[in-house]
């Protein structure tokens, strides 16, 4: 089996069962674009830190190896986001997730979230976008 073909279907999978627990997801999937989901959700800021490109790991793993990095953020965006939306046009579906499950966490507040900016990261390893992230 080619070794692209299997990390891509694996990358799939892996999505596809994360969605599965966060929470919101089944009722994200069903709700029309633009319209909220049921829950509150949480008021946060997000601002794009840094944005990673590991062209080995591309070159490796990727069936486009020299696709760069993330299209999609530039270093020092900033976006005022409520995690009980939709996600954002033109927002990283796969850093919406990541951030929404960091956000509505309910263990954050042991950590001190609540207080401090957290910084996190897109899932993507071969190109990951590095953003912090603050509860308004």
């Amino acid at each position: 089996m080619n070794r692209r073909h299997f990390c891509k279907i694996a990358s799939i999978a892996t999505a596809a069962i994360g969605m599965c627990r966060l929470p919101g997801a089944a009722a994200n999937a069903q709700t029309p674009p633009g319209q909220a989901l049921p829950s509150l959700g949480h008021q946060c800021k997000v601002t794009i830190i840094r944005r990673e490109c590991h062209i080995d790991l591309q070159a490796l793993f990727l069936d486009d190896p020299e696709s760069g990095p993330c299209p999609c953020f530039k270093a020092g965006d900033e976006f005022e986001l409520r995690t009980s939306t939709c996600c954002p046009k033109n927002f990283c579906p796969q850093l919406w997730n990541t951030i929404c499950a960091w956000v509505n966490r309910d263990d954050n507040c042991a950590v001190g979230f609540k207080n401090a900016p957290a910084v996190i990261s897109c899932p993507d390893g071969t190109r990951p976008v590095i953003v912090r992230v603050e509860k308004l």
